[in-house]
């Protein structure tokens, strides 16, 4: 038959649509919960609003949402076939263990703050993926996160939570 032909050219990919309505519903929502802010987060200093950095993520996730259904008539545009043969292997073992180890970090970030926070997850995710060159864990895992705090609270004065250790860099 002819239907995977007439799938093929179609312009927008009936699941990535669903999905993607799904995406901009939670955007939308997610969005309406930054109008409820109260007060000033400590996490943001002077101009700029508790609201602006979510919304500012979602703004990005609903545009990269929109784009979404479209990105099979550009595969098949190009000459692919489309992303439905893709989506026919399954989920690997290692993106559930990837979430299950990013829920524990992110399950003590309260105790150890944002820095040891940043800092664990780039010290266990490389080895997690199959990185076993260690001299290069080590620069990431620690150099990333300290750029990544100095440029935080020193360029754009945010506020990072000092955890137990009280690490802070103000």
């Amino acid at each position: 038959m002819e239907t995977s032909a007439v799938t093929k050219r179609r312009w927008v990919h009936p699941v990535d649509l669903a999905l993607s309505v799904a995406i901009l519903s939670a955007c939308a929502y997610v969005y309406y919960l930054t109008a409820n802010f109260e007060e000033m987060s400590p996490l943001f200093v002077d101009n700029l609003p508790p609201q602006w950095f979510p919304r500012l993520l979602l703004w990005v996730i609903a545009f990269l949402a929109l784009l979404m259904p479209f990105e099979h008539a550009v595969r098949v545009a190009r000459g692919g076939s489309g992303m439905d043969g893709e989506r026919k292997n399954t989920v690997k073992p290692i993106a559930y263990i990837t979430v299950a180890t990013m829920l524990v970090i992110v399950s003590v970030s309260q105790l150890l703050g944002t820095f040891l926070t940043l800092l664990a997850a780039c010290l266990v995710l490389p080895p997690l993926w199959g990185e076993r060159r260690w001299r290069l864990v080590a620069a990431f895992g620690i150099g990333f996160p300290i750029v990544v705090a100095l440029l935080f609270s020193q360029v754009f004065k945010i506020y990072f939570q000092p955890g137990i250790f009280g690490l802070s860099f103000h």
